[in-house]
Parts: C-alpha cells; structure tokens; sequence
C-alpha cells in the first residue's frame, strides 16, 4: 500500500527537487521556475506544496501571494501556479488533495482571494475557482504614425526608480493592479529584456514591457503619465515591424481606444480563474470602497447582499453612517442582491452601470506579474 504524504516543502533541498520537476513536466527549463521563484519577497517554504509517494517528490502547487489595489484598499491574492503531476502518478488526485489543502491554508493565513490561469477549467471549477472571461485584441498592423517630440530607448538600471514611481501612480487608475515593492520591481524589469521606455526633457513619459510569441507581440503592459498619452504613440513606433500586436487592457488605457479605432480583433479570453477565499474578510476590508460609493446618497436603506447559498453580509445606512454586519437571527432589510460567487467576483472586478454598491471599474492584471 503506498504512504501519501501531503505536505509543504522543508527546504532547499526539497525545492530545488521541485525545479527539476517543474522543468520535466513544463515545456520551460528548470531555471524559469528557479528564477521566477527567487524574486517573490515573501517567499517561504510554507506557500510550496507537495505530494510525496512512498518518499518520491510526485506532484507540487505553488501559491504566490500578492497584494493589489481596490481603490485605495489593499487585498490579499493567492496566485496558484506550476500546477504540476509526474506522470507516472496521474489519475490519483493528488494536485486535487494539494489544493483542498491550500484553501484552508490560505483561509487562515488572511486570504481574500485566489487566482489562477488555467487550460483546464472543469479540473479546478471542482474545487470552487470560477471563469470570469475577459477580452483581448490583436491588431494586424499599426497604421503610420507621426513622429512626436519624445526619444525612444531601451531601459537602464539608472531608469528603475523612475519608472517605478511611473507604474505607481499609473496603476491607481484600476483595481487588481500588484503592489509592487522596489526589489520586486527591479528584478522583474531585469528579467523583462523587451522594455522600452519614452522620454520628453529627459522624463520618462511612458515606458512599454512586451514579450515575443513567433513574430507577434504580446504587451505585459504599458503606463504612461497624463498628459503624455502621444508618448505610447512614440513606442508603437519601435515595434511595428512584427506581424501583429496583442494587448490585455481595459477600456480606459489609451491603447484600448487607439486599437478599437484601428479595426484590432477582439477575442474571448477564459483561462483566469477566481476564488473568493473569506467572504466576509473580504467585504470587512471593503467596506471603506462600499461607504465611499455610497456618500452622494442621501436616504436611509438596508441592502441584504448575499453571495452563493450560505454568504451574507447587512449594508446599512442611516444618516450618513453606514455599517456592514452579519445578519443575526432576526434583521430587516430593504432591498435583496442575490450573486452566485461567479457573479460576485465578476461585479467586483467589472461592476456594472446599474449598481450602486458594484459600480463599472477597470481591472488591470499586467503579464509582466504572471506566474
């Protein structure tokens, strides 16, 4: 009879175990995972999880925890990644009993929400992730565009700060954005050798990270300061002479705008995957969001929201203060929202124009932080 252990990793020895696995079951080296790992600042052995068969290394889940931005609130992300099975050991479950594991982990380590990037959706849709679809365009080829006042040049390390001073008022213009801190960033800019940056009076007014796929180009992301938005019509101009351009931004990136006008193809997008991890943490957290929304109103309601079949939470607000509780045995309430927890993640991260509490937003996941 075989001895199942499921378990974290102890230490090195372990991970770099995991590396050699990693690089057998995916079509990327060993040193990918090893370099992509070693740049996380929280990093830690309890976030690597593995199977362990009769004392063989059999199959691991990575979590990546990260922080974004929801308009001024910082959330915590459990990013599930290298999702991996020797195949000698497919067919028992075990990535399935790693993950089970994880959910509670992430449960108690103050988690509010998982994501991941799948091409099996129904393998995770079991354990609870679900599809919320997105959109991205290609564009064929970019029309001509007058030259303009900014100079075009690669990124030096003398740049980073700068530029991540750029990304850091940029990405309060959207949710999901990471928060990003400096050795983060730096490592993942030397990582990323595709980056080309605009200046005006030697400022960087813009700068643009993109990776190749064949003779198409994928931009991981692209920020620019107001204002300076013909600057990103500078740096299209560099990359031109490929096939075609992809981009995975909201409709509030000036790209998304230019594109749209340009005839881009827009294309259906469903490997992300969402989890709400705690419920109620989650809407505790963001309750300073929901008050903010709020504030223009001026009548006294009470507003039941529930999320799936058990999740509830009483918005309240009465005269100018408002409270968000779980409901006791008895409550009163004035009007019912009813989400599935698909539906719930997808206002969170869309809104919608008819919805006070889930306004329209613009959500924002650069490639650059992928795992």
């Amino acid at each position: 009879m075989d001895k199942i252990e499921i378990r974290p990793i102890h230490n090195d020895g372990e991970l770099g175990q995991l590396y050699e696995l990693w690089g057998k079951v995916f079509p990327e080296d060993k040193s990918f995972f090893q370099e992509r790992l070693e740049i996380e600042d929280d990093y830690n052995y309890k976030s690597t999880w593995i199977a362990n068969v009769n004392g063989e290394i059999a199959a691991a889940v990575q979590i990546f925890p990260y922080y974004i931005n929801y308009e001024g609130v910082i959330l915590k992300v459990g990013g599930i990644g290298n999702v991996a099975t020797l195949p000698e050991f497919r067919g028992r479950g075990l990535t399935h009993t790693i993950l089970k594991r994880q959910i509670k982990w992430m449960e108690d380590n103050d988690f509010d929400l998982s994501l991941l990037f799948a091409g099996i959706n129904p393998f995770y849709e079991k354990l609870g992730w679900h599809t919320i679809p997105t959109h991205y365009k290609v564009l064929r080829k970019i029309p001509e565009i007058p030259e303009n006042q900014y100079t075009i040049s690669p990124c030096v390390e003398s740049d980073f700060e700068e530029i991540k001073a750029l990304y850091d008022k940029f990405s309060k213009n959207f949710v999901g954005t990471r928060i990003r801190s400096s050795s983060y960033f730096e490592a993942q800019i030397k990582r990323t050798s595709n980056l080309l940056m605009a200046k005006n009076h030697d400022k960087i007014s813009a700068y643009l990270s993109y990776r190749l796929y064949g003779n198409k180009i994928i931009i991981n992301e692209c920020c620019y300061l107001e204002g300076h938005e013909n600057a990103v019509l500078s740096l299209l101009n560099k990359i031109n002479h490929y096939d075609g351009i992809r981009i995975d931004l909201p409709s509030n990136h000036i790209l998304s705008g230019y594109f749209q006008n340009w005839g881009a193809e827009e294309v259906a997008e469903t490997s992300g995957m969402w989890k709400v991890i705690n419920y109620h943490g989650l809407m505790n957290k963001l309750r300073p969001v929901f008050i903010k929304r709020t504030e223009s109103e001026a009548v006294n309601y009470t507003i039941l929201l529930q999320c799936g079949e058990s999740d509830e939470v009483l918005f309240t607000k009465k005269e100018g203060i408002v409270e968000m509780i779980k409901p006791t045995d008895s409550f009163a309430y004035n009007e019912l929202i009813k989400l599935n927890e698909s539906t719930f993640i997808t206002m969170l991260l869309e809104g919608s124009k008819e919805n006070k509490l889930f306004p329209k937003v613009n959500y924002l996941f650069c490639g650059t932080d992928s795992f």
